[in-house]
């Protein structure tokens, strides 16, 4: 499909399908949302989890990556006004699909979503509820977003907690105890989410776009490339601890290697955005995927 082919009066599914392509790519958020799953269950059954079976997990995984989605799609009712003037090629910006669209589209998902933890468990739920309650939280800015808007690092601090919440889910819907483990697993996607977040918002000079923040702009490139190295670094002692916890330093000792190889090659220079970026989001998917693997 080409995308920039699309008009206000193409069909539907292909204007939605076309706005998810761009803004919610389903093949890479898949991916994400599956890594992620599959480290917490993964952990959780190693700990004792009684819920592991596929009839919960594909249903979990399902709701988050359904909380993802109507998370972007209030994202984009936030930043509607600035992106119009930032992207105007997107689809939004162009008025292939609509803002009223996009709400619908994410009552629809929210209401899959209610219907997904229904058939789990009462547990999973209230931790599903907890989720809801902090996006819509999100979508307001706590009541403080003009003071959010100009502080860009305390934003993503202050919007990182929805991580923790969607891998509290999990671990309730595998009815895994709670322990040590649970929020050491907790720390490390939420420090290594985090610097996924602003490993996708570095760029150069010349990179940067007018009207958008970025953490380069902000802080300035080198400082933004040290905070990205320091939380990459964090998440690497993090997944040490746990290897070591769980009988593996070995793995623990490649994990946090490879955080320092990461941090090397990101050491301020002149590494562009699509490269800051790609090494962000594969060491998120490796964080996931080096849990996960342990515990087979």
């Amino acid at each position: 499909m080409k995308i920039e082919a699309l008009t206000p009066k193409s069909a539907l599914p292909k204007r939605v399908w076309g706005y998810l392509l761009q803004r919610f790519p389903p093949l890479a958020y898949t991916i994400l949302v599956g890594l992620f799953a599959g480290s917490a269950f993964g952990l959780a059954g190693r700990l004792g989890g009684g819920a592991t079976a596929l009839a919960t997990e594909v249903p979990a995984a399902l709701v988050v990556l359904l909380v993802f989605l109507h998370l972007r799609i209030m994202d984009e009712h936030k930043d509607f006004d600035v992106d119009c003037e930032a992207y105007p090629d997107r689809l939004l910006s162009r008025g292939v699909v609509t803002l009223p669209l996009l709400r619908n589209l994410g009552i629809v998902a929210v209401a899959i979503e209610l219907l997904l933890v229904l058939s789990i468990s009462q547990s999973a739920v209230l931790a599903w509820l907890a989720c809801l309650v902090f996006t819509l939280l999100m979508r307001v800015e706590f009541g403080v977003g003009q003071w959010l808007n100009r502080h860009l690092v305390i934003y993503a601090v202050t919007h990182n907690p929805i991580v923790g919440l969607l891998a509290g889910f999990l671990w309730v819907c595998a009815e895994a105890p709670l322990g040590i483990e649970l929020w050491l697993y907790i720390a490390i996607v939420s420090v290594g989410s985090l610097a996924f977040e602003i490993g996708r918002k570095i760029r150069l000079e010349h990179e940067e776009v007018s009207g958008v923040e970025s953490y380069s702009s902000v802080l300035g490139k080198r400082a933004a490339d040290r905070l990205l190295i320091g939380l990459r670094l964090l998440t690497g002692v993090g997944l040490f601890l746990l290897m070591t916890m769980l009988g593996s330093p070995q793995v623990g000792g490649v994990a946090l290697g490879l955080q320092v190889v990461a941090g090397g090659w990101l050491w301020p220079g002149t590494r562009g955005a699509k490269g800051t970026e790609g090494v962000a989001t594969a060491t998120l998917l490796l964080d996931f995927l080096l849990i996960w693997v342990l515990v087979w």
